[in-house]
């Protein structure tokens, strides 16, 4: 029996320790802040509410230690917190952004099962936050949609904060913070707050060390987690909206999977059906005043590289690759950032921001044919949609550029689908049903009306006929 057990959140003023194992396995995720002080917020929303709130954190940064297949978990001290409610989220989120773990490791029917019901169950209702100065936190990691987000809010008079996290999984955190300072220094956020996230489960060698468990590595939802690492700055600061920069592109699943017909998304923690089931949850049972939800809901990937235009001073500064930052140019993030960018920039920002050609480097070769949907299935990686791929990828060849990677591969059929694609992922929609309803009309005007834009600027370089 292998139990996945929660441990007693250690906690300072600024940082909280989450500790949580398997077995005889022990693993930590830190959190630091620098303007949160997680006593005073216990002092002011009671030690109950905030427990509730540690739990939280704790819970869905141990959801990673479920890659090593425990049979049922002990939630320990925090055994009245595991309400049908909360059992129904974490289990869902679990089962579908760790569906890529389960196809990699041949699981189709593992679930872990619902803990025995509590002697004893919390009672807490939620808190509310007290509105500060900003209404609304944006979270900022760095890459285009953290730029284009920003810029949304300034062109349509939204005042906003900034919040700018680092992750261990991606290098050393200074740097990170670096990195992502010099985007923010094309913005105009009114305040700046930070945290530090250090991990010691994701680079844990357990396939080397632990063969006889049978798993290949432990997975990791850095994205879903910043949900929870943001709670605690909102309570702090009295913020009633935290906005994530993601599209309608992490819609699209990677795969079918033979086996169970399941669609499997590798970015389902990103998905509209993930936001709508976290933002209800946070409003029931923890925050009852706070809306989490994602700011490009509204828009597929392709307005956001069209919007990059307004902006080509700053494109520079981002970055988005998880494997070596800025740019590591050899994975699928790299290969379909710098492809749109390609498609959609003029070709100094281009240079300015990648110092290579990535259709010259033949190891890309199987990712970029994945990407187009020419084999097996897209991959795995913060990607849009294959439709998007395919049009970038006809922009690049129309504006001149190839590489060993990509001559060989006919564009005859992306070109035909060109105009069908535009009109699908052209548009902006309806945001949803967490979207603040005083950002529909600023903000959605603006999506609207720069997808006029988006479309005929691509059929220009397509060589398409726009139509009558």
């Amino acid at each position: 029996m292998r139990r996945l057990v929660l441990e007693p959140v250690v906690r300072g003023p600024h940082h909280l320790v989450l500790r949580f194992g398997v077995g005889d396995l022990r693993f930590s995720t830190t959190y630091w802040y620098d303007d949160v002080d997680l006593i005073e917020l216990e002092d002011r929303h009671g030690d109950d509410a905030i427990r509730k709130v540690y739990f939280h954190l704790l819970a869905f940064e141990a959801n990673k230690a479920a890659s090593l297949t425990p049979t049922d978990i002990d939630a320990g001290p925090y055994a009245d917190l595991v309400s049908d409610s909360f059992w129904d989220l974490w289990e869902t989120l679990f089962h579908n952004v760790w569906g890529v773990w389960r196809l990699e490791n041949d699981l189709p029917a593992y679930r872990l099962p619902r803990p025995s019901a509590p002697a004893v169950v919390d009672r807490t209702t939620p808190v509310e936050v007290a509105e500060g100065g900003t209404k609304l936190l944006m979270l900022c990691g760095g890459g285009k949609d953290s730029l284009v987000s920003m810029k949304l809010l300034e062109r349509a008079g939204v005042d906003y904060d900034a919040f700018i996290y680092s992750h261990s999984t991606y290098g050393p955190g200074a740097r990170q913070q670096f990195l992502v300072d010099t985007l923010v220094a094309h913005c105009r956020p009114r305040r700046v707050h930070r945290a530090w996230v250090l991990d010691d489960a994701v680079d844990a060698p357990i396939a080397a060390a632990y063969p006889e468990l049978g798993i290949k590595r432990i997975v990791a939802a850095e994205t879903v987690s910043s949900y929870w690492t943001a709670l605690p700055v909102a309570l702090q600061h009295g913020f009633t909206e935290v906005a994530f920069g993601i599209t309608r592109s992490t819609d699209e699943h990677n795969v079918v999977w033979d086996e169970t017909g399941e669609e499997i998304n590798y970015l389902w923690g990103m998905s509209s059906a993930a936001e709508q089931l976290l933002h209800a949850y946070v409003r029931r049972e923890l925050v009852a005043n706070l809306t989490m939800f994602h700011l490009l809901r509204p828009i597929y990937d392709v307005n956001v590289f069209s919007l990059l235009c307004r902006d080509l001073d700053a494109v520079p500064s981002t970055h988005s690759c998880a494997q070596h930052k800025p740019w590591c140019c050899r994975c699928a993030k790299c290969l379909y950032v710098w492809m749109n960018y390609v498609a959609w920039l003029p070709p100094e920002t281009v240079a300015a921001t990648f110092d290579v050609n990535l259709f010259d480097l033949k190891e890309n070769r199987v990712i970029l044919r994945k990407m187009l949907g020419l084999e097996s299935y897209k991959p795995t990686d913060c990607v849009g949609t294959v439709s998007e791929a395919r049009l970038a990828f006809a922009m690049c060849r129309a504006r001149g550029v190839g590489g060993v990677i990509a001559d060989d591969i006919d564009v005859t059929d992306f070109l035909d689908e060109a105009t069908a694609t535009l009109d699908r992922y052209v548009p902006a929609a309806n945001p949803g049903p967490a979207y603040p309803r005083r950002l529909i009309e600023p903000i959605g005007s603006r999506l609207q009306a720069n997808g006029n834009v988006a479309r005929q600027f691509a059929l220009d370089v397509l060589g398409v006929a726009s139509g009558p």
